[in-house]
């Protein structure tokens, strides 16, 4: 006998309106986790988006006032657009700085500001908002600015006021795109991120310098395309703490890090290149760099100096300096990674590649013609990466990839071979 439906007003049975009903409560899954991980889950999110959420029912009105972290984007390019993103921010930072005296659990905690484009005429709110990152104590800043076109059709830069050294609690520092005009101490500073970063007039390297001096608990630093260091000055850094640190600027560069561990080092040219008291180094990428090393530290004596070095990658690229032979040699060095990509009459000729028994992978992206040895007493992982696309692959060509095999002279766990063409 089929089973019978009650049926209610407007004619829908009330089994299946029941199975609509489970089906909608068991897809509505986040609803029903606790406050604390839909938090989480939110700080993940622009600011935007965590708004939004409040129309979806009563319990999740207030919740975005329980979000700590604050992350504002605009992309825009014309004058409505941006008036009306300064107009949202202010309310909703309004809205939060009254929800601070209803609402348990709404501190912020981080606050993060990315305009693609940064105009004079926005100063004032760019100092209000940042006001409020102070007030609030937070310890996450990020401020990365595009910037806009100024008096006189230049470019505009920010001008970080000096309210923000008021975050003794900072723990995470991103600048992007700003002008700085004096030091800075952070004392529980653990990451500091600069880029595109510009030096007012009247100040010097040693900003910097003495900025990172007085980080006592850094260990990650970022340099990357601050074009106003000056070239004739070396930049210095000296830390205790420093555990990673990665820099791309024309600048000289010298490194006091006893704890420094990993190295990353890009397009820093016309410079010399000083690491002798950075012992504890284990892992270095030195990528597109043209040093004016001295005849007292080439680079294969910087290499050799670094006793617990495991990783290295050296990339020759766009080097303005001529390594006709190149030599690396290292006790603990487990894995070397070589590009030689540069024009003709800079690339490396000759690798050499010894006193290295700890040596497991070695890795080659350039031209074949260069004759490589390789001294290892293990079986190697290779990655090959072929770059003549001018070859057609011929008779010749392969006798010549033949020949660049047999001088490694070592022996193979594996080996990858990648072309640019199929044939």
């Amino acid at each position: 006998m089929a089973e019978k439906s009650t049926v209610k007003k407007g004619g829908v049975p009330e089994k299946k309106r029941m199975k609509t009903k489970s089906i909608a409560e068991a897809e509505d899954r986040i609803s029903q986790l606790p406050e604390a991980i839909i938090v989480h889950i939110l700080s993940f999110l622009p600011t935007m988006n965590v708004v939004q959420t409040c129309i979806l029912s009563k319990r999740w009105k207030f919740i975005w006032f329980s979000v700590p972290k604050l992350f504002f984007s605009d992309t825009s390019t014309t004058a409505p657009k941006f008036q009306r993103f300064h107009n949202y921010v202010d309310n909703c930072l309004e809205h939060r700085k009254r929800g601070l005296y209803f609402i348990a659990d709404s501190a912020v905690t981080s606050f993060k500001l990315q305009l693609k484009c940064c105009l004079r005429s926005k100063t004032r709110s760019l100092d209000k908002w940042l006001n409020f990152a102070v007030l609030n104590k937070v310890k996450e800043l990020s401020v990365d600015l595009n910037p806009g076109k100024g008096k006189n059709y230049g470019y505009y830069y920010y001008c970080l006021p000096r309210i923000v050294v008021n975050l003794r609690a900072l723990t995470i520092l991103e600048l992007s795109g700003i002008e700085l005009g004096y030091s800075f101490s952070f004392p529980c500073l653990k990451l500091l991120s600069l880029k595109d970063v510009r030096l007012a007039d009247n100040v010097k390297n040693d900003v910097i310098s003495k900025s990172l001096l007085d980080c006592l608990s850094l260990e990650k630093l970022f340099l990357t395309s601050c074009h106003s260091l000056s070239t004739h000055h070396p930049l210095q850094v000296k830390s205790s703490s420093l555990k990673f640190m990665k820099i791309r600027s024309d600048v000289s560069l010298q490194v006091e890090a006893d704890n420094l561990e990993s190295l990353v080092i890009y397009r820093a040219s016309y410079g010399e290149l000083n690491l002798s008291a950075c012992k504890a180094i284990r892992k270095l990428v030195l990528y597109c760099c043209d040093f004016r090393m001295t005849d007292q530290l080439p680079v294969q004596d910087l290499i050799t100096s670094l006793p617990l070095l495991e990783e290295l990658t050296f990339d020759n690229s766009y080097c303005k300096w001529q390594f006709e032979h190149l030599t690396i040699s290292n006790q603990h060095l487990k894995s070397f990674k070589l590009i030689n990509v540069n024009c003709e009459s800079k690339m490396i000729k000759v690798v050499t590649i010894k006193a290295s028994p700890n040596l497991v992978s070695f890795g080659y992206e350039g031209y074949i013609n260069c004759s490589i040895s390789v001294e290892s007493p293990n079986s190697l992982n290779g990655k090959f990466v072929f770059k003549d696309h001018h070859h057609n692959y011929d008779t010749n060509w392969f006798i010549s990839m033949i020949d660049f095999f047999l001088s490694l002279n070592c022996s193979w766990n594996s080996l990858t071979l990648h072309l640019s063409s199929d044939k």
